[in-house]
């Protein structure tokens, strides 16, 4: 298709959806032909009829995009994913954002995103999956709005895709949107099931309680420093663990053990404890300003490129990943 073919306008063509639905749909495309002529309607529609439209994409896929619409994304927002969703978990906090800002009577509004653009390493595209589970969860009831969650077949993996059929009511091909068959939430991943996978190499560990909390700072700026860390980065890996462990002492048994040890270019830090994590979408939500508990995980989300939680009546670990430089 040429860049600058106008698609026919998107359209649903099987199935009901009411308009007072949150609408969760996803494209999987295996070229940047296919890609453009989903995309591409998305938008079109949404501009002409004035509704609010981000764009979060990668450079160079949100380039082509443009050069797909011409002139005419107009009031289009655009944003690059590889900053706003380094780390999955602050997408649902954007999009709320997005919501709030551009769309505060209700309206509706429409969010191209590729959360897991090509290049995302294994644990990265693992939260992919966990947060695209949570999504029906967190707008179901809300306002209706649409987001368009984009895949590139090519580079991702088999696993992941299937995750992406199990998570999504709808499946967009061009213009057109169906109904998703294959749609099964009771197999999606759930965001705090299942083990995160051992270290490659052995971590240094160091057990803590209250008392030696100034001891668990000092350990990570040494870890920060030996990795060559960034300052600002590595008062805010210091900052982040300094949390988690003050939950660990407060809501996980008083006690909690800490891990430490380094990825290609990445330091990674891990809390665990004998807590149980129940509620699926904490450190998602902005805590409210007379909310006594929360705050951690909420901060420990914008501080770290990635946050991995796992739980169950048996504990909880949280892994946080850190780059070297920004």
């Amino acid at each position: 298709m040429d860049s600058r073919t106008e698609p026919a306008s998107s359209r649903i063509v099987r199935g009901e959806w009411t308009a007072d639905r949150f609408r969760h749909e996803a494209l999987v495309y295996g070229d940047q032909n296919e890609f453009l002529a989903a995309a591409h309607p998305f938008i079109a529609d949404a501009l002409a009829a004035a509704e609010p439209v981000l764009v979060a994409l990668a450079i160079e896929r949100a380039r082509s995009l443009k050069g797909s619409l011409g002139g005419g994304f107009g009031e289009a927002h655009f944003a690059d994913m590889e900053a706003l969703g380094r780390n999955p978990a602050r997408l649902i906090p954007a999009w709320r954002r997005f919501l709030s800002d551009h769309a505060p009577d209700g309206r509706s509004v429409r969010i191209l995103s590729e959360a897991a653009w090509p290049g995302r390493s294994p644990a990265e595209l693992s939260e992919c999956g966990r947060y695209e589970s949570l999504l029906n969860l967190a707008f179901g009831e809300g306002q209706a709005w649409r987001l368009l969650c984009c895949y590139d077949v090519r580079a991702t993996p088999e696993r992941v895709i299937e995750t992406v059929r199990l998570t999504h009511r709808f499946v967009r091909d061009g213009a057109d949107s169906t109904l998703n068959d294959a749609l099964l939430d009771d197999r999606a991943p759930r965001p705090f099931d299942g083990l995160l996978p051992e270290p490659a190499r052995a971590p240094e560990e160091l057990r803590f309680t209250r008392e030696s909390l100034h001891e668990l700072r000092e350990f990570v700026a040494r870890s920060a420093s030996a990795a060559r860390m960034e300052a600002e980065r590595r008062e805010n890996l210091q900052l982040a663990v300094n949390e988690l462990a003050s939950n660990s002492v407060t809501h996980g048994g008083g006690e909690g053990r800490l891990r430490v040890w380094t990825e290609p270019g990445a330091l990674v830090c891990e809390v665990s404890d004998r807590g149980h994590i129940q509620e699926p979408l904490v450190g998602r939500v902005h805590p409210a300003t007379d909310q006594t508990s929360g705050r951690g995980l909420w901060l420990v989300n914008h501080l770290c490129d990635l946050v991995q939680i796992r739980s169950s009546p048996r504990g909880s670990v949280v892994r946080v990943h850190m780059l070297a430089a920004g």
